[in-house]
């Protein structure tokens, strides 16, 4: 997406939310080799074509990451809830507070651009 937003609102917000990723797989990881498990693959490089066109506009991507960070708010509470081991729930704690600050980011500039569009 990053090859692609031209808002620079919605750009900025696609970085907040690629480094919180990229630190909650960190954690991740360690997890999981401390544990002594395989990594899952997931998702490469070679999967994405960053010459296709892009398939959605800015303004579908701002509420999709908005839309989402619900749905990982209402997750993250629940694995919180039912996590006994203390690593795992600092993780989901931490996850918590992520996401609040995502969505706080996400709705201010949603309502923003909605209060451009009222006003235009």
């Amino acid at each position: 997406m990053l090859a692609k937003v031209k808002d620079s609102e919605v750009y900025s917000l696609f970085e907040f939310t690629l480094e919180l990723a990229e630190k909650h797989l960190h954690v991740l990881r360690d997890i999981f080799k401390a544990e002594k498990l395989d990594l899952p693959i997931g998702f490469t490089d070679k999967g994405v074509n960053l010459d296709a066109p892009p398939l959605f506009t800015d303004t579908f991507w701002l509420v999709y990451i908005h839309e989402m960070t619900m749905h990982g708010l209402a997750g993250y509470s629940i694995s919180l809830s039912v996590s006994a081991r203390k690593d795992i729930r600092d993780h989901y704690y931490q996850c918590n507070i992520d996401a609040m600050d995502l969505y706080n980011k996400s709705i201010e500039i949603l309502i923003w651009k909605l209060e451009i569009f009222i006003l235009t």
